[in-house]
């Protein structure tokens, strides 16, 4: 499992970052960037995964013994640090390999890795509190999990960075393997993360929510491209805008507008990754609404990890 981040192979979905000196290193901002000071003068290797998913950013990274100060956190949305092989020391705190670190808003931190470590860094676009896991209000929170818990997520994340490095046909192929993937990681995710108070008062309407954010993603999925709006999805279901944005944040977590934004986004981005000849970023953006490029180009760098003309560049020269 160490070795996954070094040896998986770029994809059209799956990108891939190696580093083998401190010069040419770039931190990458998925939980913070931050500075990094080597603490050993040799031996300095940093190799990274990348994958965009729908719920977030995935990165599995095996870093290098090192000093790091960062701002750390998703900024929006839930961030989290799962160990593959690690321990550091977070702001005088030791994390062992049976720690996950759950993220929420940013917060200064002081991280020594005392030898090279592999961990999955993932940033979910939602806040993740509808799930129940734990809700105070520290930036940093602390879960241990027993060791099957943690070797059932390691399979997971494993298989996920597989399954995205032979994807040789895209997006499109990918997308029948990650809904049952994705659903098997959160379901791993709730089991160790979700708080015995949480399944004592979790509403009685949930499921009523679920079934109407249900036939809003199918009602999405068949209605093909260009921009959506809430007052018409809200028309076409017999409900209340306050009605879709209230299932939206109890079952995904998020406000309606965003989520149809990142739906939007991600249309954009299988567009993209087709590569097709003579496509541009700009006709693929202005197809799902999106006309103030610059802040477009923002939005989806912030959702992907990536600019959109380099999810285009990559598709074009596989």
């Amino acid at each position: 499992m160490a070795m996954t981040a070094r040896w998986l192979t770029p994809s059209p979905i799956l990108s891939t970052e190696h580093f083998r000196d401190p010069d040419s290193y770039r931190a990458y901002d998925v939980l913070g960037g931050g500075t990094s000071t080597p603490l050993r003068q040799t031996g300095f290797s940093l190799s990274r995964a990348i994958l965009s998913l729908q719920d977030g950013i995935f990165v599995l990274q095996r870093s290098f013994a090192r000093r790091h100060e960062v701002n750390l956190g998703p900024g929006q949305g839930a961030g989290l640090l799962v160990p593959i092989a690690s321990e550091c020391n977070i702001n005088g705190t030791n994390i062992d390999n049976s720690t996950i670190v759950l993220l929420r808003g940013k917060t200064p931190a002081r991280v020594i890795e005392q030898h090279p470590n592999t961990y999955l860094m993932l940033r979910f676009h939602s806040d993740m509190r509808h799930r129940g896991w734990p809700n105070d209000d520290a930036a940093l929170q602390y879960v241990h999990l027993n060791d099957e818990g943690m070797q059932r997520l390691r399979a997971i994340i494993l298989e996920t960075f597989c399954a995205a490095s032979i994807a040789g046909d895209g997006i499109r192929q990918f997308e029948a393997l990650s809904r049952p993937i994705r659903e098997t990681f959160i379901a791993a995710l709730d089991e160790a993360l979700i708080t015995t108070s949480a399944l004592l008062t979790r509403p009685g309407a949930y499921g009523k929510y679920r079934k109407i954010i249900e036939e809003l993603d199918e009602h999405l999925d068949l209605s093909g491209s260009g921009p959506t709006y809430s007052d018409e999805l809200a028309r076409a279901f017999g409900v209340s805008v306050r009605t879709l944005q209230t299932a939206m944040q109890m079952v995904h977590g998020m406000s309606l507008h965003r989520y149809l934004r990142l739906k939007r986004m991600w249309a954009v981005r299988k567009q993209l990754a087709t590569g097709h000849t003579g496509l541009t970023v700009k006709a693929a953006a202005a197809a799902e609404g999106f006309w103030h490029m610059g802040q477009f180009s923002r939005a989806y760098e912030s959702f992907f990890g990536e600019l959109p003309s380099e999810t285009l560049a990559r598709a074009q020269h596989r």
